[in-house]
């Protein structure tokens, strides 16, 4: 597997304070850009929206006798003049809540000419004044910036219910900001210093306390890359890093038992190999010493020897090839019941010299689509378990029967013993291609012992079912499932 070098990637502490200086940033550039650049726009539209709101609660209140309230109200709320009159010059509502008014200041005169300009302009009109120190008067500016405190007055033109015309002026006043800017920047400069401080000091605690049980975690994740199956991965800091650190120590849990259960299995094997290269060694150099034991009983021997040596190697390969996923199957449609019976031939032997009484219980034939070889190979070393570990009876039953799951037809074989039974706390462990339940039961007559792992791996891969029912003192009931044709 090839690594990726780590050396030159940034440390967690160094980005976490990277994005909240980075933010801080951003909150910052955002604050100036709105305190400074845009405020006197702001300001303006805030001030140019209060105009036109009122207005139009002005004009929904023109047949009403409550305008006059509703112009005082109007007036205070929003530091407005307000006028509303005829175009001779008949007050209908009148308010005042600022100084330097000039709706109530300029002659009718003027306000004739707002109305005449109102007119022209679509029946509404907003135009700029600024008091004149000199003369004391308004006069008319446009187009300029606010450089000084400045009348804005909105004029609209509507018509009463009655049709008859009626004039609404009213005055708002627009002070500069560059003073407030000023006192805003200064404001900033302290915020932008103290943000900062707290983004520096936030960013190092924050960091820490992340940083820190990952650390940990790294270290102990070292230590099980060495060969430590006993490193601590508790954490609870947070609620991710308590999950985190429950799979690596799940993960540690699963290396340690693999790793005793791959020497006890090394163990296995070896004593395995050794029982059948011992036998053949002996027996051969007897018969080479000895002339007279030149027999067909010891040539059998080490015939039977030599095959259970084969069928050891055999299977450790078979577990190998379906562990790596590299086992090609060769699916066809064969009837199951023969394939049972072919198992039951090989075990003819044993039933005619050694007492065995194997059963076989079939409801009808049954297709399947599968590969052939590894369905048998799957009913051989299901049976050759039950024989190794039935009763004093020597009683094995094979049975064949149809199960229905989810709407599909599934194939089910039994093969039931009478032996001694499994614990119920050992009955999950036992499809483990290292799992041994009884580490001192007879040798089996035939096979490696590592038959239910392959088992397990060859239904899985039909996608079929498998498990085991088991009675202490009674026996067991190891099935599986394939779909059929």
């Amino acid at each position: 597997m090839k690594c990726t070098p780590i050396s030159k990637k940034a440390s967690i502490k160094w980005k976490i304070f990277g994005f909240l200086v980075l933010f801080t940033a951003i909150i910052l550039v955002l604050l100036w850009l709105m305190q400074t650049v845009f405020l006197s726009d702001i300001y303006k539209a805030i001030k140019m929206n209060d105009l036109e709101k009122s207005a139009d609660e002005i004009v929904s209140l023109l047949d009403s006798t409550d305008i006059q309230k509703k112009a005082d109200v109007l007036s205070r709320k929003n530091e407005l003049c307000i006028l509303v009159q005829t175009p001779n010059g008949v007050v209908i509502a009148s308010s005042e809540a600022m100084h330097n008014c000039v709706i109530h200041n300029i002659s009718y005169r003027d306000r004739a000419k707002l109305y005449l300009d109102a007119k022209q302009e679509g029946n509404d009109i907003l135009e700029r004044f600024i008091l004149d120190q000199k003369t004391g008067t308004f006069r008319s500016v446009k187009g300029k910036d606010i450089v000084t405190e400045e009348n804005i007055i909105l004029t609209r033109c509507v018509q009463d219910k009655n049709g008859e015309e009626i004039v609404i002026f009213i005055n708002s006043i627009l002070t500069p900001v560059n003073s407030t800017v000023k006192t805003l920047n200064i404001i900033l400069v302290v915020i932008s210093i103290l943000l900062l401080l707290i983004a520096l000091v936030m960013s190092f605690v924050i960091s820490a306390t992340i940083s820190k049980p990952l650390k940990k975690l790294t270290n102990s994740a070292n230590e099980l890359a060495k060969g430590n199956y006993d490193a601590d991965f508790s954490d609870n800091s947070s609620k991710e890093v308590a999950v985190l650190a429950n799979t690596l120590n799940y993960a540690s849990s699963e290396l340690k038992k693999n790793e005793g259960l791959k020497r006890e299995l090394i163990a296995n094997i070896s004593h395995d190999l050794r029982t059948p290269l011992t036998l053949i060694t002996g027996y051969g150099e007897v018969m080479r010493d000895i002339p007279n034991e030149m027999t067909s009983e010891n040539l059998q021997i080490i015939i039977d020897e030599s095959k259970r040596l084969s069928s050891l190697v055999n299977d450790v390969l078979d577990i190998s090839k379906l562990q790596s996923n590299t086992i090609e199957l060769k699916f066809e449609t064969f009837d199951i019941s023969e394939v049972i019976k072919e198992t039951f031939a090989r075990y003819q032997k044993l039933v005619n010299q050694d007492g065995y009484d194997i059963q076989i219980i079939q409801e009808c034939p049954s297709l399947v689509t599968a590969d052939r070889q590894r369905i048998l190979q799957v009913l051989y070393n299901l049976v050759n378990n039950a024989v190794t570990h039935t009763g004093d009876d020597k009683k094995v039953i094979i049975r064949q029967s149809e199960k229905v799951h989810s709407g599909k037809n599934y194939v089910r074989i039994d093969v039931i013993d009478t032996g001694s039974g499994i614990e119920p706390d050992k009955l999950p462990l036992i499809w483990d291609r290292y799992y041994k339940v009884d580490k001192f039961h007879k040798r089996a007559q035939v096979g490696s012992g590592l038959g239910l792992s392959i088992v397990k791996s060859i239904v899985e891969l039909h996608q079929g079912y498998y498990g085991v029912t088991s009675t202490l003192g009674l026996g067991s009931d190891f099935w599986f499932e394939i779909p059929k044709a």
